[in-house]
């Protein structure tokens, strides 16, 4: 009885968890700098490769069903790419999602309006 009462109080505190931080949860990760490595999705033919720099120290926890995590690096270009972490998932329909969410954000701060409507 009392194990089970610990238990649940402990997957509570869990469930409400907003952030991670990734010198608990991969220290090794987070001590990764300036890596000779290209940040995903970002190759392109004729210009040299984004690398990865560096991992911010924090991990997003995304309010929903799955909890799925962003983790964020920074780029050579001095970007911050975000990558959406979840685990036995197709991943398909999510990477769409962003990317048009990525895309209405482009489209509003390239709008001289929406801008100065602050959207």
């Amino acid at each position: 009885q009392i194990y089970y009462r610990v238990f649940q109080k402990i997957h509570r505190q869990i469930q409400s968890l907003t952030h991670l931080d990734l010198q608990y949860v991969s220290p090794n990760l987070l001590s990764a700098k300036d890596l000779q490595l290209a940040v995903p999705g970002t190759y392109k033919p004729d210009e040299p490769p984004v690398r990865i720099l560096a991992f911010t120290p924090s991990i997003q926890v995304v309010n929903s069903k799955q909890k799925p995590r962003i983790l964020q690096m920074e780029g050579s270009d001095g970007l911050k790419y975000k990558f959406l972490l979840k685990g036995h998932e197709d991943l398909k329909q999510d990477e769409r999602v962003m990317q048009v969410f990525g895309l209405i954000n482009d489209l509003l701060l390239s709008h001289s309006e929406a801008s100065q409507r602050d959207l």
